[in-house]
């Protein structure tokens, strides 16, 4: 008996063994681990992921990352592109856009850094084999811009639209108690209205204006119309494909492989086609003397991971240890800070803009502005020694809400009831099934403009102005990167590229003509994760594909947040942005 044991104790070691060979041979396979040039001359062809991430946490075997697998993040796409514009084996570059649910802040990073490939002297082509706006965007940098025959581009201008709960709550008989600081703070108007406030719509129209504005510019600009032409045409759309060509919008009708073929026929050289996502792969750790941290999620306390439904959560335990770790390392003498949050818990919030301000007084800290950067968002880039963001970056909000659901209503009509005793006045004051008192609705707006006076002394010793200016931008309102720079919110425009070369700047580092940035923190693959990329591959372009990925495409941007953001106990004080409204 104890010989046969040890059989199958060695047969279980040997598969072990086994197993972590194997998972560590897939772990170093393919582009992301490594940098891939073409040996010979080549047109880049990228078909452009319908998602893009600024970065990944640091992975747990037990945590929900694996529902989202590892893709080039914007970073990594940046320096592609940065990179494939100097290099002579690159002839061309092939952008194939299909549906983007990119935010306007990533649309405009990488549409720069496309433009950047252009000007450099490599020819661009671009085909939209659907979508509208957003998509043909980021195509119109392009030297040449193509569409289908039987396609149909959906340039027709942008909408916002807001969500609201408060007539299905009554039908429900759930009562809403919610308190906020800032009259622009319109993120509780989910749950206690049926359409939006004065001051909500006042912000919105504004909001939508600008970035109008920027999409208007940008076209008119890549396309060499006039702003009132280029609205002329958007009150027009959409179109098909062949009125498209015939107004100027695109420039020849194709289908997908015969772009690459023009390409490479234009190039008059011997070249093939190869991936752009394999010839980005995962760069390796530099030896930069600038840090750049990925900022991403919904902000809450604990480790950043990534929950259920594939959202990731921002966790101000990781982001304050990677905030030390930098302020201790002698090697790293500036720091990017990458933004993309709208916020989240207050209390995470504060602590994480604590250890921006610790790292910014020994090494300069300076954030760069991705989609979002608005209430907890900005709260912890209010630390640091300069910002920068995008025309189109969604900032500010600077404003706390919270509150809780009486859902007492709810169990009466489902024939439950519930009785409680207490002991202590307030000792019921965040159940779910009482609404507040007045003295426990007095009490709880209290801590909220606690909070709020909070906030605004951290933005007005950060951005060096005093209070009645902190709250005359404050109040909850939600600005454009472009309104935040005139309010001295944000010193100036620009993406990853300007970002990085004022770091340098402050440290003394004479910036380098490429993108030199050591990330943090670093990324740890599991075995889990492994395991999906061989069952489940992604193609070729770093799109995850399986069933995992095809239920977390089925929902909006929206239901991410909103679901992450309903794991807050009841009574929490927040700093996030109002979710429910999207641009599009």
């Amino acid at each position: 008996m104890a010989a046969r044991r040890g059989v199958w104790a060695f047969v279980l070691i040997i598969t072990i063994v086994g197993i972590a060979v194997f998972a560590a041979a897939l772990a170093l396979r393919g582009p992301r681990t490594r940098n891939h040039a073409p040996a010979a001359p080549a047109v880049l062809v990228w078909n452009v992921p319908s998602t893009i991430v600024e970065g990944e946490p640091p992975h747990r075997l037990f945590g929900m990352d694996w529902l989202r697998r590892s893709q080039p993040s914007v970073l990594d796409i940046v320096r592609a592109l940065d990179r494939a514009a100097t290099d002579h084996h690159v002839r061309a570059l092939v952008l194939h856009i299909d549906r983007l649910d990119w935010g306007w802040g990533k649309l405009a990073e990488v549409r720069d850094a496309v433009a950047r490939v252009r000007r450099l002297g490599k020819p661009v082509y671009a085909i939209v084999e659907s979508g509208g706006d957003a998509e043909y965007f980021l195509a119109s940098v392009a030297g040449v811009v193509a569409l289908p025959p039987a396609a149909v581009l959906q340039v027709n201008g942008l909408m916002a639209s807001a969500m609201f709960f408060k007539g299905t709550f009554d039908k429900l008989d759930v009562h809403p108690n919610f308190a906020h600081a800032g009259q622009y703070k319109s993120a509780a108007e989910s749950y206690t209205r049926q359409d939006m406030s004065g001051p909500s719509r006042e912000a919105m129209d504004a909001l939508l204006d600008d970035i109008y504005g920027v999409l208007v510019d940008s076209l008119a600009s890549a396309r060499g119309l006039t702003p009132d032409s280029v609205r002329a045409l958007i009150d027009s759309g959409p179109y098909p494909a062949g009125l498209a060509l015939e107004r100027g919008l695109v420039d020849t009708l194709l289908y997908a492989p015969d772009v690459d073929s023009l390409a490479v026929l234009d190039t008059g050289d011997r070249t093939d086609t190869e991936s752009f996502t394999r010839y980005a792969g995962r760069p390796g750790w530099s030896e930069s003397h600038v840090a750049y941290v990925a900022a991403a999620g919904t902000i809450a306390e604990g480790r950043s991971r990534f929950v259920a439904m594939g959202d990731m959560v921002l966790g101000s335990e990781t982001f304050c240890a990677t905030l030390r770790d930098l302020r201790e390392d002698e090697s790293i003498r500036a720091v990017v800070l990458r933004v993309d949050s709208p916020g989240g818990d207050a209390q995470a919030s504060d602590e994480m803009w604590r250890e921006v301000e610790r790292l910014n007084a020994v090494k300069p800290v300076v954030v760069s502005m991705s989609d979002l950067a608005a209430s907890g968002g900005y709260y912890l880039s209010a630390g640091a020694r300069r910002i920068v963001a995008q025309p189109s970056t969604l900032t500010g909000s600077i404003g706390v809400f919270g509150g809780k659901l009486n859902i007492l209503g709810l169990y009466h009509k489902l024939g439950l009831n519930v009785e409680t005793l207490q002991r202590g006045r307030n000792a019921g004051m965040m159940s779910e099934v009482k609404d507040f008192d007045p003295s426990e609705a007095a009490a709880f707006q209290a801590q909220i403009d606690t909070t709020y006076r909070l906030f605004l002394r951290r933005v007005s010793d950060g951005r060096a102005i005093d209070l009645v200016m902190a709250d005359s931008v404050g109040r909850g309102r939600v600005w454009s990167g472009r309104a935040a720079v005139t309010y001295g919110l944000v010193d100036t425009l620009g993406g990853i590229r300007v970002a990085y070369r004022l770091a340098a700047r402050a440290a003394g580092i004479a910036p380098r003509a490429t993108i030199d940035l050591q990330e943090f923190p670093h990324a740890r693959r599991t075995f889990i994760d492994v395991l999906l990329d061989a069952w489940y591959p992604d193609d070729e372009d770093g799109e995850a594909r399986g069933p995992a990925a095809a239920l977390l495409q089925t929902l909006p941007p929206v239901a991410h947040a909103w679901l992450t953001a309903a794991a807050f106990p009841a009574g929490r004080t927040l700093t996030l942005l109002p979710w429910s409204i999207t641009i599009r």
